[in-house]
């Protein structure tokens, strides 16, 4: 199968390559559909991407390949549900275009990639995933798609919700440039979710959100991860350049929308891989993992576990 996917993409991009054999002009069009359409195939059987970026890509032309990919998904994932954002330090954009990117990198979400915590995954599910502490919002009314301050945002938005994201990288280690990760709609794949905390637009609920903790455990309590929201980012200015940026690209955000708002400092790989350092990102030993966040619901902690199905399970 990783054979034939390799010959599928060298295929369609040789069609509109020409009969010199170089890379193809990726303004072209027809040439930004082959190489988002091939991608499903790279999907479907966790089989990674040839590199992609090869100097010719820009912002436009890297949204353009995610958005025939997607509709490509379309297809068989259900519907789009929600957004994520791309890891970005606050104030990063500020004074201009960043590698070439003018904004945090968005990715559509599809509705049958999102579930109720306690959702079984295989360890063989993709090429490479991880469990990622994540962090996720829900919109309450389009309101959000004009919100300026803080509070106003707050009210646009129905609550907060526990997330773990399970991606499925697929580029090879080393080839992930960010631009690249938009042509293949930032790997989504999985993503598990708790209940919703709902939230007010007070002063009091952004102190909790810029203030909680969480820790990564597994099934016999052993402390994997722990980390603070403050040492990782601001939610709701995610939330406010996730919007700029979407309501930019003609996706204004709408009442049930899922925000994912990036890594709070936890992933753990479901392999031995060559993605990241062992030493930092060491692999999930276990069957369940859960994340919880501590000192954001008034009632109590708030969690979401997945767990992950091993050989002979």
């Amino acid at each position: 199968m990783k054979q034939f996917v390799s010959v599928s993409i060298a295929f369609l991009l040789s069609a509109c390559a020409g009969q010199d054999g170089q890379v193809p002009d990726l303004s072209s069009a027809e040439a930004q559909k082959a190489l988002g359409v091939s991608f499903m195939n790279n999907y479907l059987s966790a089989t990674p991407v040839d590199p992609v970026d090869n100097g010719n890509l820009t912002e436009e032309i890297a949204y353009n390949i995610a958005d025939y990919f997607v509709e490509e998904q379309l297809k068989t994932r259900g519907e789009i549900v929600g957004y994520k954002v791309g890891t970005f330090a606050k104030g990063q954009y500020d004074d201009g275009p960043i590698n070439g990117l003018t904004g945090p990198v968005t990715a559509v979400m599809f509705s049958d990639g999102i579930h109720e915590s306690g959702f079984r995954i295989s360890v063989n599910c993709c090429n490479m995933s991880f469990v990622e502490a994540d962090f996720g919002a829900v919109v309450g009314s389009d309101a959000i798609n004009s919100a300026e301050s803080d509070l106003e945002i707050l009210a646009a938005l129905k609550g907060f919700i526990p997330f773990i994201e399970m991606p499925d990288i697929l580029h090879l280690p080393g080839k992930g440039t960010d631009l690249a990760g938009i042509t293949t709609n930032y790997d989504f794949k999985n993503a598990i979710v708790g209940d919703l905390v709902e939230t007010a637009a007070t002063e009091e609920w952004i102190t909790r959100l810029n203030s909680f903790t969480f820790t990564m455990t597994n099934e016999t309590g052993e402390l994997l991860a722990e980390g603070s929201i403050a040492d990782a980012y601001d939610p709701l200015y995610r939330v406010r350049h996730m919007r700029n940026q979407l309501v930019k690209r003609g996706r204004p955000l709408k009442e049930g929308d899922i925000l994912s708002l990036g890594n709070m400092g936890a992933i753990r790989p479901l392999k031995e891989n060559d993605y990241f350092n062992p030493e930092n990102r060491p692999v999930f030993r276990g069957s369940i993992a859960t994340v919880s966040y501590i000192g954001l619901a008034p009632s109590g902690p708030a969690t979401v576990s997945v767990q992950i199905i091993r050989d002979g399970d």
